[in-house]
């Protein structure tokens, strides 16, 4: 039966694989230096990558893609009349050149057109207008300053999924005179739902119930943060019918910084991209990543270095077997395929070994204290995954590596001559 499957085997992987099981020793430096690397290449970003998906997934999905808004309206002064009244008053011109420019709140009228409109534009998926300003929250003796944000809850929900937030509370039910607190919020001011907040704003203030608790995993945004509908947020702060925000949900999240430019020159407003307003962080992955590639290629020239030096040593060790090959008929092309083949071999056992220490080494690193806690961000480390994107580059880098580690020591096996090789 061995002989069969032997026979089914080309001549040059039987001999590599004889080679292989010959020299163990040798063999298994081969295999430790290529599964080191490719735990390595696996197991260094996954940690962060990890952490940078969580955020994203974060960013993405638990925000708008694109933000429009209306900019600060700035107009010149009228200078006569404003000399005039200078004169008048009895202080000097020169006043007027100290304050140019007038500076107003400008927001979105029509909202609810625009917001039809929207919702038609190629790539849109949901649409959701709100109202944000600064808010003091006061319960008892204890106040903080929020964000508030007047939503309407499943418009909301289809652009953010603030629903799947909410640990306490019905988001669907609030009610005119209730609010959301974010869940570190309420921690802050020692409420919770049921009792009443005083909300302060320069238009106004008003008491509201808390109807429920809102946390993201984000603790800065749960912290500064309240919701209410946005009929009563526009009642707090003396907007009448308009907004300050809509914002966009799209189909191709990394088409939406040039979608942005597109509406808000079509709509003559300011219009943001989730990219830009994450900027700094997507450069740090960015930077990471060339940081990472750089690692990755330093791992794998040491690993394909040891094949090398190994491999060459295996040529001089076996220089008679070789020349009794090329004696009896075996061509260069042969010999070279031969110690590929091994090279391959060796190589494809040390990406097994390594793919089950990066697995290892990822289960470790959860368990330990390392992987608990918060980050400077304030957002929760999650589990470290293995990452699919390096585990595949790893799988690829140690095949061409392990190819190319192999070209130098075969061609100089196919160069000897079978004489002198044999009689050595």
């Amino acid at each position: 039966m061995a002989a069969r499957f032997i026979d089914l085997l080309p001549l040059e992987l039987y001999i590599a694989s004889r080679y292989v099981s010959a020299n163990m020793k040798q063999s298994l430096i081969i295999m430790l230096a290529v599964g080191i690397g490719v735990s390595l290449i696996v197991f260094i970003p996954s940690i962060n990558l990890s952490f940078f998906k969580y955020f994203l997934d974060k960013t993405v999905e638990n925000s708008a893609h694109i933000t429009l808004t209306r900019e600060l309206d700035t107009m010149p002064r009228n200078e006569e009349a404003l000399i005039k009244r200078l004169q008048i008053e009895g202080r000097h011109q020169k006043l007027l050149f100290s304050d140019q420019t007038n500076t107003r709140r400008r927001n979105i009228t029509a909202y609810k057109r625009l917001v039809s409109e929207l919702g038609k534009f190629p790539g849109v998926t949901a649409v959701s207008p709100s109202v944000r300003d600064q808010a003091i929250v006061v319960k008892g003796s204890q106040s903080r300053t929020a964000s508030l944000r007047g939503i309407i809850p499943d418009q909301e929900n289809l652009l953010t999924h603030l629903e799947d937030d909410v640990i306490e509370g019905n988001l669907e039910a609030m009610g005119p005179n209730d609010v959301f607190l974010g869940s570190a919020l309420a921690d802050e001011l020692n409420a919770g739902p049921g009792d009443r907040v005083q909300l302060i704003t320069p238009y106004g203030n008003q008491s509201y119930k808390i109807a429920g608790l809102i946390e993201t995993g984000v603790y800065q945004q749960d912290l500064t943060t309240l919701y209410q509908p946005l009929e009563s947020a526009q009642k707090l702060l003396d907007l009448n019918n308009e907004v300050t925000h809509i914002g966009l949900k799209v189909q191709d999240i990394y088409n939406a910084k040039n979608m942005a430019k597109d509406l808000g020159a079509l709509y003559n407003l300011k219009a943001r991209s989730w990219m830009e307003d994450n900027k700094i962080f997507l450069d740090q992955i960015a930077n990471f990543r060339i940081i990472i590639g750089v690692i990755n290629f330093l791992i794998v020239f040491a690993a394909a270095t040891s094949i090398t030096s190994i491999l060459i040593m295996v040529v001089a060790s076996k220089s008679k077997e070789i020349g009794i090959l090329k004696a009896m008929g075996a061509s260069p092309g042969s010999i070279m395929r031969l110690f590929i083949a091994q090279g391959i071999c060796l190589s494809l056992f040390g990406i097994a070994a390594g793919f089950l220490g990066a697995n290892g080494l990822i289960t470790l690193y959860n368990l330990s204290p390392m992987a608990k806690g918060s980050t400077i961000l304030g957002i929760e480390r999650p589990p470290t995954v293995m990452s699919s994107e390096y585990a595949i580059l790893a799988l690829i880098y140690a095949l061409i590596s392990s190819l190319l580690a192999s070209l130098f020591p075969a061609w100089r096996a196919s160069r000897l001559d079978p004489v002198e090789a044999i009689n050595q």
